[in-house]
């Protein structure tokens, strides 16, 4: 049998589900088994989810390395926990459902088919499409299964309580309703406060705000293509609401209205890459887990209560977010930034924030009751969790990244008390670049050559020559590249007693 019959046969002895979810609704599938384990070799192993020796993806949409040699020989059959969330499995488990779940998307290079058929083939192909079903359910385990144990869902259960705890929830996330009560209220002069404030202050804030774009270009380039999955069928006048924002979404199907177009010219206009996933290596765990959930609740329409609240509480979050945004772009880059996108935004988000509000969240607990609204508010919980534990990723990666000369004085200071268990390899310029989290704090040596160390999307990395040691935190995503025609590195483990 091949990885692919195996995978597809019926499940071990054993192999148990995760059960009902706490409200009774969405799960997150079966344990994976020898068989899927094999299969996600297979999948990782196919030569588009290869690293090549290239840091930014140019023009084709279907290459995406999973990780380096051995990627998929982590053990996924235990759930990753919520102390997990930024570890090496999250991050892999996050790339292969990008993967899966975009391979049901239209994706085409802009140069045109021919300048990538062979991987279009691939990556549509049978074989990859029948891997993708075999391992997705194992992993949507692994990864989503800690949000069962994370997060607490309030006792709401009627359709006042509901009204109630939304508005409070997104008060208290700054973003209180206006005088009607139902629209999202937005200050357009307000300071920059939080991690836009942040990111103005590094002291390489261009750095900064291009790896916070790079983040939003995860899901903004290809923009509502979740959201697409949950349009079909029949399910009222909650249907046509989300199709209306949909379509504002898709600029009334002009194409230079259309929100991924404008998100691109804001791209272009500060010298960033405008491919689908050109920064593939650069997206972090938080983010591929973020965009993850709302693919899989769309895949799964029993989730589709979950995330109805979910887009309810972003879009009412978004119109002041993204007039935060704006701020924080025109801060940093000046009169360079197109920032369109985030007007435009900060306006329609009005509208999308009462829309969702009145005829998704509290459309859908009028028309079905007291049975769904504790799916309706674990969205929300859900999404609170998610968007605190990215926000915490985020302003994690942007600390170290700019401080990369400060963590290598660091290393240095601490290399006498690494543990004994150094792992060391060559990197050549025309080795495979990927990047990667360590699950626990390393010191990284150069021990001959010099190396160029990619801690955020920039054509200015860090150089690291023979003898300089970098302290890298868990969770730090970061690749090295070789400067130099040889270069040794040597990897050892780290105790520290603070952070």
């Amino acid at each position: 049998m091949t990885a692919v019959t195996e995978a597809i046969a019926a499940p071990e002895a054993g192999a148990a589900t995760t059960g009902v979810g706490k409200t009774g609704m969405v799960t997150t599938g079966t344990a994976p088994t020898a068989a899927t384990a094999s299969a996600l070799a297979a999948y990782c192993s196919q030569r588009i989810f290869q690293p090549g020796p290239e840091v930014l993806i140019e023009g084709n949409p279907y290459r995406r390395p999973i990780g380096p040699p051995g990627a998929a020989d982590r053990d996924f059959s235990v759930p990753a926990t919520e102390a997990e969330f930024l570890g090496g499995g999250q991050l892999i488990a996050g790339r292969v459902l990008c993967n899966a779940y975009e391979s049901d998307m239209i994706l085409l290079p802009p140069a045109g088919l021919a300048s990538a058929k062979d991987d279009f083939e691939l990556f549509y192909g049978d074989e990859v499409r029948a891997l993708r079903d075999a391992v997705r359910p194992g992993l949507e385990r692994y990864a989503f299964s800690f949000l069962d144990d994370a997060v607490s869902v309030p006792p709401v259960r009627t359709l006042e309580e509901l009204q109630a705890y939304f508005l409070a929830e997104v008060g208290g996330a700054g973003a209180p309703a206006d005088a009607s009560g139902s629209n999202p209220a937005v200050d357009a002069a307000a300071e920059v406060t939080g991690t836009m404030r942040l990111i103005t202050e590094c002291r390489r804030p261009e750095e900064a705000a291009a790896l916070h774009l790079v983040q939003l270009a995860l899901d903004a380039l290809t923009e509502a293509s979740a959201m697409a999955r949950n349009l079909g069928g029949s399910y009222g006048v909650e249907q046509s609401e989300l199709f209306k924002i949909f379509n504002d979404e898709f600029g009334y199907g002009v194409y230079g209205a259309k929100h991924s177009t404008i998100f691109k010219e804001m791209l272009a206009s500060v010298g960033l890459r405008t491919d689908v996933h050109a920064y593939w290596n650069f997206y972090l765990t938080s983010s591929l887990v973020g965009v993850n959930y709302f693919n899989w609740l769309t895949e799964d329409h029993r989730g589709m209560f979950r995330y109805m609240a979910a887009v309810t509480y972003l879009e009412w979050l978004f119109a002041q977010g993204f007039a935060d945004t704006g701020a924080m772009l025109r801060a940093v880059y000046g009169d360079r930034v197109d920032a369109k996108y985030c007007d435009e935004h900060a306006h329609i988000d009005v509208h999308h924030g009462r829309m969702t509000y009145e005829n998704l969240l509290l459309g859908l607990a009028r028309a079905h009751g007291e049975l769904v609204i504790p799916e309706l508010v674990r969205g929300i919980e859900d999404t609170k969790l998610l968007l605190r534990l990215g926000d915490a990723d985020f302003r994690a990666q942007i600390a170290w990244a700019d401080a990369l000369d400060r963590h290598t004085e660091a290393g240095a200071a601490l290399a006498s008390s690494a543990m004994d268990d150094a792992e060391t390899s060559t990197l050549r310029p025309d080795s495979p670049f990927c990047t990667g989290v360590y699950d626990s704090d390393r010191l990284v040596e150069i021990t001959s050559g010099e190396a160029d160390v990619y801690a955020w999307a920039t054509d200015r990395p860090h150089r690291l020559g023979t003898g300089d040691v970098l302290l890298v935190p868990r969770g730090r995503l970061h690749g090295l590249k070789a400067a130099s025609p040889e270069v040794r590195v040597t990897v050892r483990t780290v105790e520290r007693t603070s952070r």
